[in-house]
């Protein structure tokens, strides 16, 4: 009897093992399955400016053919590699970003994109290597751009809710330049409308971006989870509405909406990311190249960049991440509350372009679906100065880091970040070390700071008011 039963207990245990979604079989036990099931993947992509002039040869075909057909014309380019640190995107770039970015995270849950689809300078170089100046012609090679971009990661990632946000150079009127309601909002609101992958977000999103380029969304894993996409053009020191209204206050209208926004996420128990193209606070490079005695140089305009702050900090519970690109390299922002200590976190994402001396660059971030709290990221990166970057064959990007491994920290938060930014003067643990290996993704022949050039960056990390930067600055030496 008692080896019929125990005969019977055994075929029991194998036919558990062996069923369909026992948790053995896949490794792990039903506790830790559960756990991993509220893990999610993110990826951040920022700044690709995508260059479809690289090839001057190439331009008047691309110029008569449907954007469809560009990816058969771009391969016939006799111009090698995958680009060099003097020139925003090209083609070879793109593809392989696309094709490394879906190596790393096959399925993610989204993927963002924090500004600048096209190349600098785009209408200049239209002029000049198209040989026209015609506002029609240019204005549809610009759809064009922005259709065959959003057409290439979609696909790639055909089943990917994406969400990605304007730049200031992504504008038919001219850089920092872009017009509310006009023709190219309405144009690119028809490109990107597909690539959210839900009617109630395309709803969402058609609602609000054709007027300013803002909307938001919920992620698709969590109707706790919103975000909330921002056009930062509006709110830089830079922008001019040379197109537009000029009585009109894209500005103004846009922080409104997002105070509205955070309310209603607040009633909502929601939690937010925030996705914009320029950061707030201090432009310390521009500030640097004005002079030592020159007053702070803001990314904003000083009562946006107030009335932000402000916003982070007042909803410091509500708001879990917010991300930025612009500046094309790797780094952070700390939002300090008025009491003292920071409250939230500004992460910026390198760019694609490697235009500014840094190597290409994206990030896989982890995070919890069920609070929407970022876990930890790895940023990979193409050197681009490689022997393999300069041929035409394909190419795996390399793992530079992984956040939490390369800073010991046990999750990306702003706590985390605090602890780095604290250790950096005294370079505690190499942290000033790897920020600055980090900063321009590894282009260790582009160094990004010279001798003490440091701590101007360093005071404009942990403070985003001009008073604030010029009292560390001042305390910095």
């Amino acid at each position: 009897m008692r080896n019929s039963s125990l005969r019977v207990s055994v075929l029991i245990g194998w036919l558990l093992f062996l069923a369909p979604g026992f948790s053995r079989a896949h490794g792990e036990s039903p506790r830790s399955a559960h756990r991993t099931s509220q893990a999610g993947q993110v990826v951040s992509i920022s700044d690709i400016h995508f260059n479809p002039f690289y090839d001057p040869a190439l331009i008047p075909s691309l110029i008569r053919a449907d954007y469809h057909k560009w990816p058969a014309i771009f391969s016939r380019s006799l111009i090698p590699g995958y680009g060099s640190h003097s020139a925003d995107t090209n083609y070879r770039l793109l593809k392989s970003a696309l094709d490394n970015i879906h190596l790393r995270a096959a399925r993610p849950d989204f993927i963002i994109i924090s500004g600048d689809f096209l190349a600098h300078d785009f209408q200049e170089s239209y002029a000049k290597l198209a040989g026209s100046s015609d506002p029609k012609a240019v204005d549809s090679f610009i759809d064009k751009t922005i259709a065959f971009v959003s057409l290439m990661i979609a696909r790639r990632f055909p089943n990917t809710p994406v969400y990605p946000a304007l730049g200031n150079n992504d504008s038919d009127c001219g850089d920092y330049q872009i017009e509310p309601g006009g023709a190219f909002l309405r144009a690119t609101a028809q490109r990107w409308s597909g690539l959210l992958h839900s009617k109630s977000n395309s709803r969402l999103f058609r609602r609000t971006f054709p007027a300013g380029g803002a909307y938001t969304v919920i992620a698709p894993r969590n109707q706790g989870h919103r975000l909330i996409v921002l056009n930062t053009t509006f709110f830089s020191s830079q922008y001019k509405n040379t197109c537009g209204d000029a009585q009109a206050e894209p500005g103004n209208d846009e922080m409104k909406w997002l105070g509205t926004e955070l309310r209603k996420a607040v009633a909502a128990r929601q939690r937010v990311w925030l996705v914009f193209h320029i950061p707030v606070g201090i432009d310390v490079f521009a500030t640097i190249h004005k002079g030592p005695a020159a007053a702070p140089e803001l990314f904003w305009q000083p009562a946006f960049n107030q009335q932000f702050i402000y916003l982070l900090t007042q909803n410091s519970n509500t708001i879990a991440a917010s991300f930025a690109g612009h500046i094309h390299m790797d780094s952070f922002e700390l939002i300090q509350s008025t009491s003292g200590g920071p409250t939230s976190f500004v992460h910026i994402t390198p760019a694609i372009s490697p235009l500014f001396g840094n190597n290409p660059a994206f990030e896989v971030f982890t995070y919890s679906r069920k609070t929407a709290e970022l876990r930890n990221y790895t940023a990979y990166y193409l050197d681009l100065s490689s022997p393999a970057a300069q041929k035409n064959g394909p190419i795996k990007w390399q793992t530079e880091y992984s956040f939490a491994q390369a800073f010991a920290q046990p999750a990306f938060s702003t706590k985390a970040l605090q602890a780095i930014y604290t250790r950096m003067p005294a370079n505690q643990d190499s942290v000033l070390t790897k920020y600055q290996t980090y900063y321009k993704v590894s282009n260790l022949a582009s160094p990004p700071f010279a001798g003490n050039n440091w701590r101007p960056f360093w005071c404009g990390i942990g403070n985003t008011t001009a008073p604030e930067y010029q009292n560390c600055v001042a305390n910095a030496k």
